[in-house]
């Protein structure tokens, strides 16, 4: 694409993101005000008093997929030698069932979508063990508000959809996936994602680990940082620069095709608003 073009799709991207977020947390809060000053809804403060409290439940039996729809606070998802799923501040509305191999986590009755912009709203946080070794056929995570950390797990397909805030991941393996991003910023570190594609929001991306397949980046708006163990070699890497630099072991580069079709793996980058840096090692 030209550069005027360039200028045009990823400053009015970044502009509309922001109007967006800024209009829908206006009418949602707003909405949602009116609604508890008529009674047509419970006061958040009168459901934290009586109601919100220390949540634990234990499970027996095979697992094979975890869904969880969580809408604000802190969830973790790790291995350990539990499977049990525990946190503080839980609202009674969430509920954890395993059903035919699958668990399930949501909660049926949320409606504060950007918490604590006008109150101080207690967060949730959640905390998700399942045993070790378990290797799922599908992890599927969305957050609504807050921050998610997966640890030590194991996924033939993974898909996380972010909606405001973090995303950490440390020592995953997914043979499939997708990242939708949000607003908020992701961090992956000792990871080994294959086929993996990342439609990137607002805020930076941070992948360090292990590529292979077809790995692809959708850049939106941010930072980019690709800290890949592997040798260059072995990726043919195509480029479409969007405003900011692109690098591979610090050299510029804006052309379309480095390295040899022939080779095992496939990197496609599709800049956004930001740099984005490629190192190999």
């Amino acid at each position: 694409m030209s550069s005027n073009q360039s200028w045009i799709k990823y400053l009015a991207i970044a502009f509309g993101l922001v109007l967006a977020l800024g209009i829908i947390a206006s009418i949602v809060n707003g909405g949602v005000a009116i609604m508890r000053g008529f009674g047509l809804i419970e006061n958040k403060n009168q459901i934290i008093e009586q109601g919100e409290s220390n949540f634990r439940q234990d499970f027996t039996g095979d697992l094979k997929s975890v869904f969880v729809t969580f809408d604000t606070g802190s969830i973790t998802l790790q291995s350990g030698d539990a499977f049990v799923v525990e946190g503080t501040n839980v609202p009674p509305s969430l509920n954890a069932t395993l059903d035919n191999g699958k668990l399930i986590i949501e909660d049926k009755k949320s409606t504060q979508v950007f918490p604590n912009l006008f109150g101080k709203d207690r967060m949730t946080n959640l905390i998700v063990t399942i045993p070790r070794n378990t290797q799922l056929k599908k992890l599927e995570l969305e957050i609504g508000a807050g921050r998610g950390e997966l640890s030590q797990l194991v996924t033939d397909e993974l898909v996380i959809k972010q909606g405001a805030g973090e995303v950490v991941a440390d020592q995953l393996l997914a043979n499939s996936g997708k990242l939708s991003g949000g607003a908020g910023a992701v961090h992956f570190t000792n990871v080994k994602l294959n086929d993996f594609e990342i439609n990137g929001g607002v805020g930076l991306i941070s992948i360090q680990g292990i590529v292979t397949g077809e790995f692809e980046v959708d850049c939106g708006v941010g930072q980019t940082n690709l800290d890949i163990n592997g040798n260059v070699d072995d990726y043919f890497i195509t480029v479409d620069q969007g405003i900011g630099p692109i690098t591979i072991n610090d050299r510029s580069i804006s052309e379309t095709g480095v390295g040899t079709q022939s080779a095992p793996h496939r990197i496609n980058i599709d800049g956004g608003v930001g740099p984005v840096y490629m190192t190999f090692k």
